[in-house]
């Protein structure tokens, strides 16, 4: 099974102990629906950690599949979708499946974001109260995070936490890479929108000529 196969590479790895491993899987089969690495998220293994067993053992679950497992989608309606995709990609560059999956109606942009959620084993957050802050954003700088829809959250001495729009494992792999000494990179997921919004009131903001 994937989600033990994922919980045994932590233990090995001295990233989880046995205690928490067991503590995970208790709380899995009480929690249906969420992934190991997600309930392991929230016990406070670093995202990270997780993510790099995810990639490297090739335990990252496909959107298609994640949507099969939250019957948000048929297999018949999967199909369709990839084959879909496969004929535009002779004609322009790959277009994501779930936004594909999206336009062709089969499935919503939240169950998209739920399973992108999953995917990348990172949180939903929502941006409506956030206030953002200009001095935080300069850690990407502005026509970086406009390009990329990228909205930080929080930085302290040991992490930097950061929203996005539309993740994918070369972009998150790059801001790893750009964070400055030892700190890490916590992410989360929101909506193109609220991201847009936010970063419209920082560039409204009499700083952002400083900013800038």
């Amino acid at each position: 099974m994937m989600d033990k196969a994922l919980g045994q590479i932590l233990l090995e790895k001295n990233i989880i102990s046995q205690l928490e491993l067991e503590s995970a899987l208790m709380r899995q089969r009480q929690e249906k629906g969420k992934y190991l690495g997600q309930i392991l998220f929230e016990m406070g293994v670093p995202q990270e950690e997780i993510n790099k067993a995810l990639y490297f053992f090739d335990k990252r679950k496909p959107i298609g599949q994640i949507l099969l497992d939250l019957k948000a989608l048929t297999p018949q309606q999967l199909e369709d979708a990839l084959t879909q995709q496969r004929q535009l990609q002779k004609e322009a560059p790959r277009k994501l499946l779930g936004m594909l999956l999206v336009e062709m109606g089969y499935i919503s942009y939240d169950e998209y974001s739920t399973a992108l959620s999953k995917h990348f084993n990172i949180p939903i957050i929502s941006l409506e109260e956030f206030f953002p802050s200009t001095e935080l954003q300069k850690v990407v700088g502005e026509k970086y995070a406009r390009k990329h829809l990228i909205l930080v959250l929080e930085n302290n001495d040991k992490m930097i936490k950061v929203a996005l729009a539309e993740p994918n494992l070369l972009g998150m792999e790059e801001l790893q890479k750009g964070v400055p000494g030892r700190k890490r990179i916590e992410f989360y997921l929101a909506r193109p929108d609220e991201i847009e919004s936010c970063l419209d009131r920082i560039s409204d903001s009499p700083f952002m000529t400083r900013y800038k």
